[in-house]
């Protein structure tokens, strides 16, 4: 137990290094529900939360839209084998895909979670593309950007603006 209050202590730490704030009520403290505010706003300008809950469950929570909250644990994509109790199939079987969440089981263990889904969601820089920097795209974007005729032909201080998004 004492390995999770370590564990607990030193993620909640590093929650509170990179800007979050627990905003928990006192209820749902009381319930072992723990709430955790990004230091930023999403695109809607509404606070971004997370919430690990006593039963193992880290979701997060939305403000905006119709789904209140989305579970955040990691998915066992398990198939069985169903028998069919009646009608003409009677006796055969059926395959069943089914989508179960891992549940976390300490206090620790959660906030670790929490702590690395936030860090790789929402501090690493994950680009859609990264283009390859030749002459070709620059003069497609110094085209499209400026209008000029080729990166050559573009100012110095337009070329490092250019350059500045491969950095």
């Amino acid at each position: 137990m004492s390995n999770q209050a370590a564990k607990y202590r030193k993620y909640y730490e590093a929650l509170d290094l990179i800007g979050c704030k627990h905003v928990s009520t006192p209820r749902q403290i009381k319930n072992g529900t723990r709430v955790f505010r990004l230091p930023f706003k999403d695109a809607w300008n509404q606070d971004i939360e997370f919430a690990t809950y006593e039963s193992g469950y880290v979701r997060k929570l939305v403000k905006l839209g119709y789904c209140p909250c989305y579970q955040i644990n990691k998915v066992s994509k398990e198939s069985r084998m169903i028998q069919v109790k009646s009608g003409q199939h009677k006796g055969y079987y059926y395959k069943a895909r089914s989508n179960e969440r891992i549940l976390i089981e300490g206090n620790g263990d959660r906030l670790e979670y929490l702590f690395n889904y936030i860090v790789r969601n929402y501090f690493k820089a994950k680009p859609k593309y990264q283009g390859d920097i030749n002459m070709e795209h620059l003069n497609f974007s110094a085209k499209w950007t400026f209008g000029e005729f080729g990166f050559n032909t573009c100012t110095e201080q337009q070329q490092n603006e250019l350059l500045k998004h491969y950095k």
